[in-house]
């Protein structure tokens, strides 16, 4: 399964950084405020106008989500529409307090009420800053890398608490302190928190190590749930104060107590929790949406339940909503004309290539090549449009709409305007691409069931021509199917239940299917000549191994072949040998050479031809089954990673990728290529473009459309190489109109159909979802920004209680693109009293990549650990500023540093080097380099350890990286703590899994095994609550297999797996659970739970912030115990043989034989 997707968590900020939920601080006043504010709390309930009883009564929707509340005295602060708002809990009347495109969040009173920190975008990234409770500007306290959370305030109104992935490599939640004066952070003294509150006077600390809330699952009962933990910060012990399975998250205090979220009563309500007796006791009962986030100056708990507000008073145990009036301008809401450019779904040429097709954001133009006007064909922002396909004649086209409620197909005139007209009626669930036949009396389309259909177009009659059962998700069939140039004939590539794609011819009169190609093959890619005489295809065919050094192993690389089979058994391979001969008019392919035109009457040369229509006449396409997989033939070109093959213009033209991409890289690297046909000269093609995306033919086979980079083009098929001067077609100054309040209903029924359809159960866990439509379609009702709608359909998916279920992106105002901030791969210290940083550590990377280590080691650089900085390209440095804010915008650029062994400039040189864009996989390598040295002291020499960080390439680098190199120790230590999954478990499972059977013993030197990659030791695996996904399936496996045992805490608990994300019609994406994991006896296994470990054991908190790993010691223990019992054998080769055998000894052993 896929690795977690960290984009698409569920957070409100516009931002890929993983959220967790917001901590609450506790706000310290002085007795005198403390009893006067006691004294006036009844008094001032009673003034509340705005509050309601909501335990009992259903919650009204508010106006717009408001969310992340604080509370102050009478003043509430909280999110809403991306802005800060403020508000008096006395009228409910609220003012906006920021504006910024971006998102502001996360935000908290000062101790004082006179400051309110929160985590904004204004530059980009996610950071703190804070800003006076009136409004006024904001300034900005931290240089995070990976985002900052504001947690709370330290109790006397200094400093900001906040929390980030920083500096931790495996990007566990560390809590820092930054100075609201400025200046560098402070970590505390907490190994990793999520969320976190103080209690008055600083010394205590409620939190949360680990939690779930970044998921969009209700009811979660994993590794990874929330757990209540409070650390006594005066003498640094930890005491865990929760054990239940569930999630218990978010502590705050108020009034001497603590209270915090739970779902252990069902939904999630407040819960209060006696610090010395950990016994808890539910103070709210809500039972229609969820209580969320609570807040508290230390009197009033203000919380999120469901779109609103509402405030819990400890004094009287009531609970009431709050209504909150904000005086908006709907900003995000209001209708707008969007550039098509900015998300274009489908592309496709007219025709004769005089037009394009376009679909954006579900609504479909036609657009001119070179002439004439942008033409708006279907579709509006309350349905969706997608996959247009022009008829062959260019009169008609035909697309997918919901726009009656599910999809179906519908036609309608190309010219415009005209009504469309719906074809399909009783079809329910996604439909795939359009094909037109070409005499327009079909269209070919698939279906989520993995079928593809033939509807009529005169009367919307469905034909099913085939069905799969390998391959199905959300992404719809991998059908690619075409009609023959006639009409009469369908091709496509089926997936066999050996996962291997076949080619297939369907007779659409005779209701026939035929395979062209063996499923002992994986064939795809099938398209007609423009003649109708050949079918060709792409084949993996060509199984040349390659071996791999490090791993011992072999692979295959550029296996396919390009194909092509004669449809008449008379039509000759193309390919034969030729030879030409006088006084013939034989051809050399054994057809009689055709006669020469005789040139028209009275033939002007200038003379235009009169336009034509196309197709002024069909072919005739005559197929012979009968032996068809005989006549397959190879073109003549070499084996490579074809994707898609045409034949147009008396070329065969091919999309080739010519190298395997970088991981994430995006798919722009492959090649058209030609090979001509009347030429024939074997492995000779010409390179048409040497950099695109894709390809498209007209259907007169004439033009090409290209997709070249994020340019298309138009060029003739025949065209020789196009450089960056060919004509592009100017799409950059079209608009639609958007109206987002309707496109996002569209966006949310849409996301219910697809889970609807998709999800690997279709009885839904016994979820009613009809009845969940109905809950969450009346909050899509009045939201007014983009984000609402993420949570809503995330809050909608997590009623399935189930892991890998996520929706993010969308049309979202994410403010400024974040400036790339340098790092030099050091840790760096502010000198007390000095406008200086020291240089504590230098980090030199693991020896493998070189050029991923510190650019302050590199060869010449005279600079060493303890030195100091005093400036940064010419800028000094100031004790009140954190050294990153100087670092902004240098990543991979040329800077000079000012540096000194003193930190003064008296003395001073200057270096030049290049700022790192990331310090993610340098930390990485120290982190496994300080836990390599761990099990060196306390394991000894013999015991390896190897860190998979992911089952992903990163995964695959590690374990070759670490371990072929020792598979001569006793015992290796697998760690997948960390590990969010992948795909990979199978291929590292299979070489951990191989066992020595023989051993060859040279003349000189020690005997080796016949497995280059068995190891013949003990082995362990380690696991944690982040382990997810397949890194779960490899721990399970690592249990089934006996591998050895598996040490740590049970794992997330995430095995339905999701794949990818199925798009929406603004480019966000939900990702619906559709395949699950079960066991040979047939029990479904992980999810929900995870997997349970072998050997239990908690990181202890105190033991890892005294430098110790718990669940490394015990694997270490494990190994030696078992090392110690029974040695690993080291097999010796037996006696040579004597084989030096007398005569007579050798007729005595044999005289009795026959």
């Amino acid at each position: 399964m896929r690795a977690r997707n960290q984009s698409l968590r569920r957070t409100q900020l516009r931002s890929s950084a993983r959220t967790s939920c917001t901590a609450p601080p506790f706000r310290f006043r002085g007795e005198c405020h403390q009893m006067r504010a006691m004294l006036a709390v009844s008094c001032l309930l009673c003034l509340l106008v705005p509050f309601v009883q909501a335990n009992a009564v259903a919650q009204e929707p508010p106006a717009s989500f408001l969310r992340r509340p604080d509370i102050h005295g009478d003043k509430i602060v909280f999110t809403a529409e991306g802005d800060l708002w403020i508000a008096s809990i006395r009228d409910g009347q609220a003012r906006r307090l920021t504006t910024h495109p971006g998102t502001e969040t996360w935000a908290r009173f000062s101790p004082d009420g006179t400051l309110i920190a929160f985590s904004g975008q204004y530059d980009g990234g996610t950071d703190v800053y804070v800003i006076p409770a009136e409004g006024g500007e904001p300034k900005r306290l931290t240089y995070a890398p990976y985002g900052a959370r504001v947690q709370g305030w330290t109790p006397d109104g200094k400093s900001v608490l906040y929390r980030t992935w920083r500096p931790n490599p495996q990007r566990d939640n560390c809590l820092f302190t930054v100075p609201v004066a400025g200046g560098r952070p402070t970590m505390l003294p907490i190994p990793r928190a999520q969320d976190a509150a103080l209690n008055p006077n600083g010394k205590l600390l409620a939190y949360v190590p680990v939690s779930a809330e970044w998921q969009h699952w209700f009811h979660y009962k994993g590794g990874e749930a929330d757990d209540i933990w409070l650390a006594d910060l005066s003498n640094h012990t930890f005491r865990r104060l929760t054990t239940y399975q569930g999630v218990d998250t978010t502590p705050v205090w108020a009034q001497g107590q603590l209270y915090f979220i739970s779902e252990r009563a069902g939904i999630a309500n407040l819960f209060r929790l006696d610090i010395a007796t950990r016994s808890v006791m539910q103070v709210t009962h809500y039972a229609d949406y969820e209580a969320r986030y609570p807040s508290s100056d230390g009197k009033l708990i203000v919380m999120q339940h469901g779109r609103g507000l509402a405030i819990y008073d400890p004094a009287t145990g009531k609970a009431s909503d709050l209504k909150i009036m904000l005086t908006r301008d709907r900003i995000h809401a209001r209708p707008r004309r969007v550039p098509i450019t900015a998300r274009l779904n489908w592309v496709s040429v007219g025709p004769t290539g005089k037009r394009l097709l376009i679909e954006s954001r579900g609504q479909i133009l036609s657009v001119p090549v070179e002439h004439g006007d942008a033409r708006a064909l279907a579709g509006a922002s309350g349905y969706r449009c997608q996959f247009p396909a022009w008829s062959a004649d260019g009169k008609q086209i035909a697309f997918v709409s919901d726009r009656s409620g599910e999809e179906q197909v519908w036609v309608m005139p190309s010219s415009g305007p005209g009504q469309p007209r719906q074809l399909t009626r009783d079809h329910n669930g996604p439909l795939g691409m359009l094909t037109w036949s070409p005499d327009g009396k079909w269209i070919a389309t698939s279906d989520r069931e993995m079928r593809i259909w033939l509807v009529r177009v005169a009367t919307g009659e469905m034909v099913l021509v085939d069905q799969a059962d390998r391959g199905g998700s959300y992404n719809r069939v991998n059908w690619s199917y075409r009609f023959s140039p006639d009409g009469k004939w369908l091709t496509y590539a089926k997936t066999e239940p050996n996962w291997n794609d076949a080619i297939y011819l369907y007779d659409i009169e005779g209701r026939k299917k035929v395979p062209v190609t063996s499923a002992e093959m994986n064939s795809f890619a099938p398209a007609f000549d423009q003649d109708g005489k050949y079918l060709l295809f792409l084949s993996d065919r060509e199984l040349d191994p390659i071996g791999s050094g490090p791993t011992r192993y072999f692979g295959f690389d550029r296996t396919t072949r390009v194909s092509m089979v004669p449809l008449s058994a008379s039509t000759p391979s193309p390919f034969l040998p030729e030879d030409d001969e006088e006084g013939t008019d034989q051809a050399a392919s054994g057809e009689p050479a055709k006669p020469a035109e005789p040139a028209a009457k009275d033939a002007k040369p200038d003379e235009k031809k009169a336009p034509q229509t196309w197709p002024d006449k069909l072919p005739s396409v005559k197929v012979d089954l009968d032996g068809i997989q005989d006549r397959v033939v190879d073109v003549p070109v070499p084996a490579a990673r074809y994707q898609q093959v045409e034949m147009v213009a008396d070329r065969i033209l091919l999309l080739v990728d010519p190298a395997i991409p970088d991981a994430g890289s995006p798919n722009g690297r492959n090649q058209l290529l030609a090979f001509d046909m009347k030429k024939k000269r074997p492995n000779e093609t010409t390179t048409i473009v040497d950099h695109l995306h894709g390809m498209d033919v007209s259907a007169d086979g004439k033009k090409l459309l290209l997709h070249i980079g994020g340019d298309w083009a138009v060029v003739d098929a025949n065209t020789g190489p196009v450089g960056p001067g060919v004509a592009k077609v100017d799409l950059g100054s079209i608009t639609i109109q958007v109206d987002p309040p309707a496109e996002w209903r569209e966006i949310f029924a849409e996301a219910w159909r697809i889970a609807r359809d998709f999800f690997y159960d279709p009885g839904m866990h016994g979820v009613d979802w009809e009845a969940v439509r109905r809950k969450y379609a009346d909050q899509v009702n009045g939201i007014a920004d983009r984000s609402d709608l993420n949570e809503i359909i995330g809050d909608m998916m997590a009623e399935l209680n189930v892991g890998h279920a996520y929706v993010g992106g969308g049309d979202i105002d994410g403010g400024a693109r974040p400036m790339p901030m340098g790092y030099l791969g050091a840790d760096l210290e502010p000198v007390e009293g000095a406008d200086a940083y020291r240089i504590a550590k230098l980090y030199p990377g693991d020896g493998f990549e070189l050029d991923t280590r510190s650019p302050l080691l590199a060869p010449g650089v005279k600079v060493k650990e303890g030195n100091y900085i005093l400036a940064v390209a010419g800028v000094p440095v100031r004790r009140d500023q954190d050294i990153q804010a100087l670092l902004i915008g240098t990543a991979s650029r040329t800077i000079s540093l000012t540096v000194n062994s003193k930190p003064q400039m008296e003395g001073s040189h200057e270096v030049l080097v290049k700022p790192l864009a990331s310090e993610d996989r340098l930390r990485y390598f120290a982190w496994v380099s300080e836990k390599r040295e761990y099990v060196l002291k306390h394991g000894g020499p013999n015991i390896a350890y190897i860190h998979i960080p992911d089952m992903g390439d990163g995964g695959l680098r590690e374990f070759a990286k670490h371990y072929y190199a020792n598979l001569n120790k006793d015992g290796i230590i697998y760690d997948v703590r960390y590990n969010g999954g992948g795909y990979i478990s199978a291929m590292l499972l299979l070489q951990m899994a191989s066992k020595p059977y023989s051993y060859f013993k040279p003349r000189y030197g020690a005997s080796w095994t016949r497995e280059d990659w068995a190891f013949p030791g003990y082995s362990v695996a380690l696991c944690g609550e982040t382990s997810g996904s397949n890194a779960e399936e490899f721990c399970d496996a690592f249990q089934r297999l006996k591998l050895g045992p598996v040490i740590g805490v049970r794992t997330w608990g995430g095995e339905v797996g999701s794949g990818g994300g199925y798009a929406l019609i603004d480019g966000g994406q939900i990702y619906v659970p559709n395949y699950a994991a079960w066991s040979p006896d047939g029990k479904w296994i992980i999810e929900g739970t995870g997997v349970h470990p072998d050997i239990m054991v908690e990181q202890d908190p105190q033991a890892v912030m005294e430098g110790r790993d718990p669940q490394l010691d015990r694997a270490i223990a494990y190994l030696k115990e078992e090392i110690a019992k029974r040695p690993v054998p080291r097999p010796t080769h037996p006696p040579f043989p004597n084989k030096a055998v007398s005569a007579s000894a050798d007729m005595a052993a044999h005289a009795s034989e026959p």
